[in-house]
């Protein structure tokens, strides 16, 4: 063989093991990419007030039994790890969430209880001394129900884990309300294909006497209740019924339809309610920003009636549990305002965040005080018709604000956590308000948020370092209040289901004129 065939052979042969290697290389590259997965099965209805339709059929966190996890389709940012104080508990969609008070019963009583269920479960003639459960404290659950199956779910604020509570299964569950502790709770949806409003009272009972599982007890209640709110104590509701003819009524009971009894009668219709006292309801016109709006108070002891405000178009409201102020939002030129209304002097003072009372909630520990859930940037459009019909989403910040100095703290910047944002609603505080629930208004997924404790004021006593340490997180807030919000336009991109926060709800039927406007839902 001729040197120059010998040298292009040689040539060759190492062409082939260069192309080889190479190959091998981008191969094993290829198989190693992690791609994210995309959801791709939709529901088969649209949710209310202006919710997305492309939500997932049923709840995806893959949870049975004792399974841990939370699961969900909704990315979280990549960027620079840090501590979380964001949690999804729920990829939804859910009909509801609320915080219950479940008791703790010692591991002995029901060692107990299980004896006594398997005696009784034999065939033998033994007697068997019925003992009650010995109860040494109660703790905070939390409890929410999903749309698709109508699976009651709880888990808490401290761990992740969540636990199936009931196994039967009730599908198109829209809106639901728990009672304190979680056992009783009012389901509302559509029947079949019709405008016929159903509510029912769910009870959480064993499926068997031997067993573990639990299913829900349906009692029904009075059908078209077009809309309706708990008491603060969650043992009583009241409902908004209109009359052919006659205009509406609004009616208080018990969460199982008894002990009926009318605080008011009007020729009006297209009510909202909420319930923030004792002895108060609230009556709100549905708002649009084409129309002026007004509110009202209803004694429920006296039935006395009396005007709260009116006149503001798009207007909603939400009065202070103590009864003392109310939030009030309107329409501004494409934009939004909220203000507090001191009921006592009538005078308003406006709130600089640029957000809807159906995003806030007041405090029950710290005297005027609110949490709002703020979109980073609006876009210009007719509020709050645009949000109720899902034609416009909020990225939002959860901010702390003091009502009567006007001092507010950023809680969360919630794209440090979830790049696409939330816009949140239906906004609940923990007893101690150390925890948020809120839903996520554009999949209607569940999320929890940790919120830190706040600095005890110090007296005048205090030592130099203890002083030193007050000048510093006061300097911490200074840094972080936002300045008064321009009227500018944003251009910036940005319904529960038409429900208003502090347990207030909408008219369930769709209405072509109605700023609220609702899909149609179901119950089988």
């Amino acid at each position: 063989m001729s040197k120059s065939k010998l040298t292009i052979l040689i040539v060759i042969i190492l062409s082939i093991a260069i192309g080889l290697l190479a190959g091998f290389y981008f191969y094993s590259k290829k198989t190693n990419t992690i791609t994210q997965p995309t959801p791709s099965d939709k529901t088969i209805f649209g949710g209310i007030g202006g919710v997305r339709t492309d939500l997932p059929t049923d709840n995806t966190n893959n949870i049975s039994g004792n399974e841990t996890g939370s699961g969900g389709d909704t990315p979280l940012a990549t960027s620079t790890p840090k501590s979380n104080p964001l949690r999804m508990i729920a990829s939804g969609p859910i009909a509801g969430a609320d915080f219950v008070t479940r008791d703790i019963i010692a591991t002995s009583s029901l060692l107990i209880l299980q004896n006594q269920t398997a005696n009784k479960s034999t065939s033998t003639k033994t007697t068997v001394k019925t003992i009650k459960p010995k109860i040494i404290g109660q703790e905070e659950k939390i409890r929410y129900i999903e749309r698709g199956k109508g699976m009651v779910y709880e888990t808490s604020s401290s761990t992740p884990a969540v636990s199936r509570i009931t196994n039967s299964t009730y599908t198109r569950i829209t809106e639901s309300f728990f009672d304190k502790t979680g056992d009783n709770l009012l389901l509302r949806g559509l029947v079949g294909s019709s405008d016929t409003i159903q509510t029912v009272l769910g009870k959480t009972i064993l499926e068997t006497p031997t067993s573990t599982t639990m299913s829900l007890k349906m009692n029904p209640l009075p059908y078209n209740l077009i809309s309706l709110v708990l008491s603060p104590t969650k043992d009583y509701f009241a409902s908004y019924i209109e009359q052919k003819g006659v205009g509406s009524s609004i009616n208080i009971s018990r969460l199982d339809g008894t002990g009926v009894f009318n605080i008011y009668k009007s020729p009006f219709r297209e009510w909202l309610l909420s319930w923030p006292s004792a002895d108060t309801v609230i009556l709100n016109t549905k708002p649009s920003t084409y129309s002026a709006g007004f509110a009202y108070s209803i004694n429920t002891k006296t039935k006395a009636f009396k005007r709260i405000t009116g006149g503001q178009s798009g207007l909603t409201t939400l009065m202070s549990p103590d009864g003392l102020n109310v939030l009030v939002g309107e329409s501004i030129d494409g934009s939004m305002k909220l203000s507090v209304l001191n009921l006592k002097t009538q005078s308003f003072k406006d709130i600089y965040e640029r957000a809807l009372p159906e995003k806030c909630v007041w405090s029950k520990l710290e005297k005027n005080t609110i949490f709002c859930a703020a979109g980073e940037s609006i876009v210009y459009a007719p509020y709050p018709d645009a949000w109720y019909q899902g034609l416009v989403f909020f990225d939002d910040n959860i901010w702390k604000i003091n009502t009567e100095t006007q001092e507010n703290k950023i809680v969360a910047v919630i794209k440090d956590y979830v790049k696409d944002g939330l816009d949140a609603t239906n906004l609940l505080l923990s007893k101690n308000e150390d925890y948020m629930l809120f839903t996520n208004k554009k999949d209607l997924s569940l999320w929890g948020l940790e919120i830190p404790k706040p600095q005890k004021a110090t007296s005048t006593n205090t030592t130099k370092t203890q002083k030193v340490s007050v000048a510093t997180s006061t300097t911490s807030i200074k840094t972080t209040t936002k300045t008064p919000t321009s009227t500018t336009k944003k251009t910036t991109s940005i319904s529960t289901t038409t429900k208003t926060t502090n347990n207030t709800t909408t008219n369930l039927k769709s209405t072509s004129t109605d700023s609220n406007s609702t899909k149609k839902i179901f119950i089988d």
